[in-house]
């Protein structure tokens, strides 16, 4: 390494980890398809570009949904975005190909990698639109509807609500009847029956089940009741919004009992830690997650593909499944913002498997034609790059197709402990693809699976092995990571120096979008903690403190005059941490302590 290299070396390392970095939750390569703790593309591609020349070899050994491949095509296609920010931050990237290599035990996430990174724009685009159009007629019989003026429209989407039981007269109650309240529009915890007049709380209220018939399983079954609640919809370009009724409802029950359930897959859900009784209630299926019309909507959907080019089946079927546990399912949700006149539709919360009270029942069709924008756009923006990448759907705990000391860089956020269970999540989208993760290497501490801390951390430690010795003697290793628990803290810091890993810098993986002079203090920032290892026993230790309480007593008096919010504790965690593994003290704290505004529970 000449004195010039060495020197940008230098800068880019000071620059990349002397203050937070942003990581925008924004874009078409973000937003093609959601999964859970993703970083951005472009975030890392600078991370990448700065630790490594053209021509280098990157390995990610938890590739996630692949954002570590992604980023290795943007390395030799950076966006502007990627330059601006280089720009602002002082970095010096090296733009050129790199060859990645990427390891990732789930079998979506292995998929959607390689859909991303090796599928062309403008071929996916034209198959698409042929698998749209073939679709069309078949989805506005199925979303037809009758709009606010009695007219024939098509449905946008339907907030359905549970019913609740009054524990004083024993009648029904729709939970938006009970629970929702407007002027400013809210979600109370207090209802009143609008039948015996008696308050109550509605937590205290059971909900109303019922038998059905179901047609994928052919059985009677007990399921969780729920009418429609308020439905929105297009008619022509015409926008608009009323309540639901009695008829909707005896309208959606004639149906259910005529669809043609013959394309469902009959799937049972192997619950595990993310199970709860109240909310998950008759969910035993694949197809219990959806309302009936949507269940035949993306069963009519996913078995086109089928018909279509082999050669671009696997990116329509991601494509399909960028829309579909996050917005085809009954996770789907309305949250209520301040000062929003109207309900504000989101996605299934990230990372579990939950169903609020007022579930939605969203248009697949039509937010499959939104989405297909998206999704175009970031198969363009990485397509003609000169990197390689490529994706072992293996676990990283034996990496025998790399080489013993031929990786320049690492660059991996490994799973957070006990924080998701990733197979658990997944199997909403790979059941379709007929393909679960075996998750007997699946890093996580989860009772249902057997996995102790002991199991987690001695897998961490097998990984960690092999990334020592696929890395060069001289390479780095940027690790992103995120817990409360001081355990799991103390398992990956074990697992990197008992394998030859010593922490050169830390700092934060800033996931607030702010511009650079909006953020001046490291308290302010809701972040992962992010470090940078090297395969020497160099670390600094100059601070002047000699416990890891020190360090916490003294963030918390630095930050005093802030007021106290969540955001402000889990900065104050990830600055705890990134304090102790750069200084190597003992990490003895869970995040607890600062949520409780410095007292240790």
């Amino acid at each position: 390494m000449n004195n010039r290299t060495y020197q940008t070396d230098i800068q880019n390392i000071s620059a990349l980890y002397e203050q937070p970095f942003p990581s925008t939750r924004s874009g078409a390569l973000f937003n093609a398809f959601s999964y859970p703790t993703k970083i951005s593309p472009e975030a890392e591609a600078l991370f990448i570009a700065c630790h490594t020349k053209a021509g280098d070899k990157v390995l990610d050994p938890f590739g996630g949904s692949g954002t570590t491949g992604i980023a290795a095509l943007l390395c030799d296609k950076p966006t502007e975005k990627m330059k601006e920010t280089a720009l602002k931050y002082g970095l010096s990237p090296q733009w050129g190909p790199r060859h990645a290599v990427v390891y990732e035990i789930s079998t979506s996430g292995c998929l959607l990698g390689n859909v991303m990174c090796h599928t062309g724009a403008k071929a996916f685009e034209k198959e698409a639109r042929i698998l749209l159009d073939e679709c069309r007629e078949f989805a506005e019989r199925l979303y037809s509807v009758p709009d606010d003026e009695g007219r024939d429209g098509q449905v946008r989407h339907i907030i359905w609500s549970d019913v609740l039981l009054c524990p004083h007269c024993r009648r029904e109650v729709n939970y938006s009847d009970a629970a929702v309240r407007y002027n400013p529009l809210s979600f109370s915890d207090d209802g009143a029956c609008p039948h015996c007049g008696e308050p109550f709380k509605i937590a205290d209220a059971d909900r109303v089940k019922e038998h059905f018939f179901d047609p994928v399983l052919n059985a009677g079954l007990m399921r969780k009741k729920r009418v429609p609640f308020k439905i929105y919809g297009t008619t022509g370009k015409r926008k608009w919004q009323r309540a639901a009724n009695e008829e909707d409802a005896a309208r959606y029950r004639e149906l259910e009992s005529a669809l043609d359930y013959s394309q469902v897959p009959e799937e049972r859900i192997r619950w595990g830690e993310l199970y709860r009784q109240g909310y998950h209630y008759g969910i035993t299926h694949i197809h219990h997650f959806y309302t009936s019309r949507n269940a035949v909507m993306f069963a009519y959907l996913w078995n086109s593909v089928g018909r279509r080019n082999k050669a671009l089946q696997d990116a329509l079927r991601i494509f399909l499944l960028s829309y579909n546990s996050s917005h085809s399912t009954l996770m789907t949700r309305v949250v209520a913002k301040k000062g929003s006149k109207d309900f504000v539709l989101t996605g299934a919360q990230p990372g579990v498997l939950y169903i609020s009270s007022l579930p939605v029942e969203k248009n697949i069709f039509s937010g499959l034609e939104r989405k297909l924008k998206t999704f175009v756009e970031a198969l363009s923006t990485v397509e003609k790059s000169k990197s390689t990448v490529v994706f072992k759907n293996l676990s990283s705990t034996s990496m025998s197709g790399v080489e013993n000391g031929s990786i320049d860089y690492i660059f991996t956020d490994p799973p957070f402990g006990d924080f998701i269970p990733y197979s658990e999540v997944n199997q909403i989208n790979e059941i379709w693809l007929g393909h679960l993760t075996d998750n007997s290497n699946e890093a996580v501490i989860n009772e249902a699976q057997g996995k102790s801390f002991d199991n987690y951390s001695c897998l961490m430690e097998s990984v960690f092995r092999e990334m020592s010795n696929k890395l060069k003697p001289d390479g780095r290793c940027t690790l992103v990571f995120h817990s409360a628990k001081a355990e799991i803290w103390r398992a990956i810091i074990k697992a990197y120096r008992n394998n030859g890993f010593a922490v050169e810098r830390a700092s934060v993986l800033d996931k607030v979008q702010k511009t650079f002079k909006q953020t001046n203090s490291r308290v302010t920032v809701k972040g992962d903690p992010i470090l940078l290892l090297a395969k020497s026993k160099m670390s600094f230790n100059g601070s002047g403190y000699i416990s890891d309480k020190q360090i916490a007593e003294a963030l918390v008096d630095r930050s005093k005059d802030i007021p106290f919010s969540k955001e402000k504790a889990w900065a104050l965690y990830s600055n705890y941490i990134t304090a102790c593994v750069e200084n190597g003290l003992q990490v003895s704290l869970d995040a607890k302590y600062f949520f409780g505004n410095g007292e240790s529970e």
